[in-house]
């Protein structure tokens, strides 16, 4: 039974990095207004990778500490998935509103952005 939970721990935590906060290394213009703005948004996306690792480290050490007593304690990891996916969102909306509002980058849809051979 324990493999089995091991297994799936895992298979959650793998699934887990897709969940990954990305921090913008380079503004996304240089228009003045983008610029201004890049150190203000880059740190609050960095706020939310903060409070996503501070997190996810709380999560797995006391679960992993508890564990000790119990093996339902290590039911917090299993939750570790969706705080990262939540964080995510909240980082993608904070670049994307960024882009948009001061550097003037609207977003495109991929399938919208193709050209079609009828378009020749």
């Amino acid at each position: 039974m324990y493999q089995k939970f091991i297994r799936i721990i895992i298979i959650l935590n793998l699934i887990s990095f897709v969940g990954c906060v990305s921090i913008p290394f380079q503004p996304a213009n240089h228009t003045e207004d983008c610029l201004a703005y890049y150190y203000q948004t880059k740190r609050q996306v960095t706020e939310v990778f903060d409070e996503n690792v501070l997190t996810l480290g709380l999560v797995v050490t006391l679960s992993l500490l508890n564990s000790i007593f119990s093996p339902i304690f290590l039911l917090p990891i299993l939750t570790t998935p969706y705080i990262q996916y939540k964080n995510k969102v909240k980082s993608d909306e904070i670049l994307s509103q960024w882009k948009k509002d001061r550097c003037g980058i609207a977003e495109i849809n991929p399938e919208q952005n193709h050209s079609r051979p009828t378009d020749l």
